[in-house]
């Protein structure tokens, strides 16, 4: 049995959409054509203001509660928008606590499955998106010293159809999420 695992953060989640416009649910069709169920399943672990240190502090308990023996687990890995917002006059996470927090996740996840990390996806405020592009070097840079494979699916998204959609300026609508969906998917296809 495989069971898959998408960790991140209220994006992972699909908040403000509904569940069948997530790209989560729609990446699942795309993955239900080559892991059919049964016997696989499929669990969204995404969850509003998780920044890479509410990911890793929360990882084991969820991953426990769900484990079978036996199965093979998948675990798409998927933070870096939360590490980098301004909720004061600094990022919510300095880079070097983010490298600190991915590094140890992508260690756990390794050491009970196989991993894909996607980068995190843009946002409306550009000084943001510095951000984060200096924090997708460093998860890309970690994930290739690891072995592990890395859909950076930030420069398919950093244009206007993406950005003007975002409903919030960080949640994408409907749009965005198939969007999303289908920039990870043009990545799955390489891997799977």
């Amino acid at each position: 049995m495989h069971i898959f695992y998408f960790f991140g953060d209220s994006i992972t989640l699909g908040v403000n959409v509904l569940p069948k416009n997530s790209f989560y649910q729609l990446l699942l069709e795309k993955l239900q054509e080559k892991f059919p169920v049964p016997p696989t399943k499929f669990y969204n672990l995404g969850a509003c203001k998780n920044s890479s240190k509410e990911i890793l502090a929360r990882f084991d308990n969820e991953f426990s509660a769900r484990n079978l023996p036996g199965s093979t687990p998948f675990f798409f890995l998927m933070c870096g928008v939360v590490d980098t917002m301004k909720f004061t006059d600094t990022p919510y996470c300095s880079l070097s606590e983010s490298r600190e927090n991915y590094l140890a996740l992508l260690q756990k996840a390794k050491a009970k499955g196989q991993i894909i990390a996607i980068s995190p996806s843009p946002v409306a405020n550009e000084e943001q998106n510095t951000r984060l592009q200096e924090l997708i070097s460093i998860q890309e840079k970690i994930c290739t010293e690891h072995n592990v494979p890395y859909l950076n699916i930030f420069p398919a998204l950093h244009n206007n159809e993406f950005i003007s959609d975002l409903k919030d300026g960080v949640h994408p609508s409907e749009r965005g999420n198939a969007l999303m969906a289908k920039a990870i998917d043009a990545g799955l296809k390489k891997l799977l």
